[in-house]
């Protein structure tokens, strides 16, 4: 197996071109060309061919190419494992999460913890639900927190429930109900989060079959708030986000009640190292012991 060969092959095929691959790749055009030839070679047949439009796959390059990047990025996070237990032994648990999840839980969770195993160290990578689960896909992070279900195939345990809540200015008719109608959003100007972290939100409205009258996206939680705050227009968002938050808006329960299941989410959890297997025991009971 030469990893050299399938480099060149995959970023050839990213890039959609030999003269940027090799570029990136800090080759000569020549040398990356030959590589893919050798590849092709070694393979017994062609994978892509080459034109002035780009880089196009052959059927047998289509069916290989998942797997050939699957060998890189399995020996990425080789090689990162060893990194680590060269700089900080078998102890470092790397995790991917979203904001509101890196604010809220993991400053007590990690304080906690390193009071149990002092010698853990931790390395945290927060990001929308697609690049959570991305970081998880690769093998970049041990495990991550994510929004169940997820897009990916991993294994997940549920940790707790998190609640949807409207978000009005403080002056709308319904600031001061107990509950607003998701109805309500397709009837008046709406403020999301855009596509990729909007999962939870569009699925409920989608599952009521409402279609909500965006007129504002962004990819910030906070911005997202600022924005109903100043009355551009009411949203959805999650009880952890508006925790100790201190813009001036009005928080009701949606009508029907709904909410997201967080979950910690793995490749492959039974056999992930010792020290992580470990926490995640203890943060099952941390979320049993804080009624999360």
């Amino acid at each position: 197996m030469n990893l050299k060969k399938y480099e060149a092959f995959i970023k050839a095929v990213e890039k959609q071109s030999i003269s940027k691959a090799a570029l990136e790749l800090g080759n000569t055009q020549s040398s990356v060309t030959q590589l893919i030839n050798s590849l092709e070679k070694d393979f017994g047949f062609k994978l892509m061919s080459r034109n002035k439009g780009g880089i196009k796959l052959t059927k047998e390059g289509i069916i290989l190419y998942d797997s050939i990047k699957n060998v890189l990025d399995a020996n990425k996070n080789l090689m990162d494992t060893v990194s680590d237990i060269k700089n900080n032994g078998p102890n470092i648990i790397r995790i991917s999460m979203f904001k509101s999840i890196a604010v809220h839980w993991m400053p007590c969770i990690m304080k906690e913890f390193q009071n149990m195993y002092p010698d853990t160290i931790f390395k945290l990578y927060d990001g929308c639900y697609s690049e959570v689960e991305n970081y998880i896909r690769s093998g970049e992070v041990d495990i991550g927190f994510v929004s169940m279900p997820v897009d990916i195939k991993c294994e997940c345990i549920e940790i707790a429930k998190d609640r949807l809540l409207g978000v009005l200015p403080i002056g709308h008719p319904y600031a001061k109900s107990k509950t607003i109608p998701i109805a309500q959003f397709e009837k008046e100007p709406v403020v999301s989060l855009i596509d990729s972290t909007d999962r939870d939100a569009r699925r409920i409205l989608i599952s009521k079959g409402i279609s909500p009258d965006i007129k504002f996206k962004t990819a910030d939680d906070y911005a997202m708030l600022s924005m109903v705050e100043n009355g551009l227009g009411i949203c959805i968002a999650h009880e952890l986000v508006l925790k100790n938050d201190n813009h001036k808006i009005a928080t009701v329960e949606l009508d029907p009640p709904a909410f997201r299941t967080i979950g910690i989410a793995g490749i492959d959890l039974d056999n992930a190292k010792p020290i992580v297997r470990k926490f995640i025991e203890y943060l099952i009971r941390w979320a049993e012991n804080n009624s999360i």
